[in-house]
């Protein structure tokens, strides 16, 4: 068989173990971002560090646009707690569109189980954690009720007889006697993340929120709810919901540039080879600047950037990306990957979007002279390749905004010679 020089880990030209532009958040316990490569939200910190630390549980929603940084921030927050011996879920839990009532809280359990196993002292008795170990066991049946649940996704099947469902009533119960037993044991209180609530369409919202009061009211948790610009609007048309929040939500805005050159120097510090090995930055201060401003702060965005252009550059020895290198770069990857699919019209109508923050059906009809209904055919197909997406909804009004690499198409050549970072 013939040596794949395409299976090298490029990342070791540049000194470093692993990808540093890596978009996944930074994790409660383990993984290879370290907790203090976080930077900035001070005093987000403080005040969510604040929330958690009082008696009586809470209910706290973080909203903000998508890839900037949120469920980092939240994980940054529960990883401190948990150090000071709070009993919060390892891997934050997200929401499917297809969840009830009754999933919603399965899947909570689910992330305690998970995490309960991982821990040597568990703060519940060895008869309650085999009770809640039943209920995800495949061929198991939880207090005789005759409900199988297979995995740790903790779904019902259509296929089970009403008579073998175990109530909302008895999950919440089984739930609340977990928690009693972990405040007692602990001192210190629960913390539940959900996460991307966005996944989950206004009407199935409404429902889980409007059911669920009483759960997310348990003493002794406190619930923290992530979701994008929609999924925050939502809850708040719900009465029964936005009447139990312990304050007012957190509204996650993009980190400074500063903030983004400093948690990049941190990541590529923490994953360095070894002391002998010197690290190379493989983007110049123009590079990183250019990115910034176009995409307006979103660090997935432009950690999302670096790594394909990077990637695509990277062969046999490490490379420097100016600003004219990455232009090149990234509207080369983008028309091959994307672009070259679509008909001219769906062209036209993203070119449009692309130069606007967000933009409803109805402003690209009138700017465009194109009628409605065919401007919603084009969105459609330009949704089903990832080149748009919903960004929010007002009443009947869909804004819809240019996913991230599209931008990469409004990137120019400078002449300017520009300076390594330092």
């Amino acid at each position: 068989m013939q040596n794949n020089d395409s299976l090298k880990n490029i990342w070791e030209l540049y000194g470093v173990r692993e990808n540093p532009f890596s978009t996944s958040p930074i994790l409660v316990i383990g993984g290879e971002i370290p907790i203090d490569s976080f930077v900035g939200r001070s005093e987000h910190i403080m005040r969510l560090s604040k929330i958690f630390g009082s008696r009586g549980g809470s209910r706290t929603f973080v909203y903000g646009d998508i890839g900037i940084g949120k469920t980092s921030f939240v994980n940054v927050v529960r990883s401190s707690a948990f150090e000071q011996g709070f009993f919060t879920h390892f891997k934050e839990i997200t929401v499917q569109e297809e969840w009830n009532a009754d999933d919603f809280i399965l899947n909570t359990l689910s992330a305690v189980y998970s995490t309960l196993k991982l821990i040597k002292e568990k703060p519940i008795s060895e008869n309650l954690f085999k009770k809640l170990e039943s209920l995800f066991e495949i061929g198991k049946f939880y207090a005789n009720v005759g409900i199988s649940v297979g995995g740790f996704g903790g779904s019902y099947s259509s296929e089970q007889r009403e008579t073998e469902r175990l109530s909302s009533y008895s999950l919440y119960q089984f739930f609340n006697e977990i928690v009693e037993k972990i405040n007692d044991h602990t001192k210190k209180e629960v913390i539940i993340h959900y996460n991307n609530l966005e996944l989950m369409s206004e009407r199935k919202i409404r429902y889980v929120f409007d059911s669920l009061r009483d759960f997310f009211q348990t003493k002794g948790v406190h619930f923290i709810f992530i979701g994008n610009l929609t999924a925050y609007s939502i809850p708040q048309s719900v009465p029964r919901f936005s009447s139990i929040l312990t304050d007012t939500p957190f509204n996650i805005e993009t980190l400074s540039y500063e903030e983004i050159k400093q948690i990049i120097k941190k990541r590529f510090e923490s994953l360095r080879i070894s002391e002998d090995y010197n690290i190379i930055y493989p983007y110049t201060e123009d590079c990183l600047q250019v990115l910034y401003n176009l995409m307006d702060g979103n660090i997935r965005d432009i950690l999302n950037s670096l790594s394909t252009a990077i990637f695509h550059t990277t062969s046999e020895r490490p490379i420097l990306l100016d600003r004219n290198k990455l232009a090149r770069t990234l509207k080369d990857v983008l028309e091959k990957r994307y672009l070259i699919s679509l008909t001219p019209k769906a062209r036209e109508v993203l070119d449009e979007i692309v130069k606007h923050n967000e933009i409803t059906n109805k402003a690209l009809s009138d700017k465009l002279k194109i009628p409605r209904s065919n401007i919603s055919t084009y969105i459609k197909d330009l949704e089903s390749v990832g080149c748009v997406y919903l960004r929010r909804k007002n009443g009947k009004d869909k804004f819809w905004k240019a996913d991230s690499k599209i931008r990469w198409s409004l990137l120019k050549e400078s002449v300017q010679q520009t300076l390594p970072l330092d």
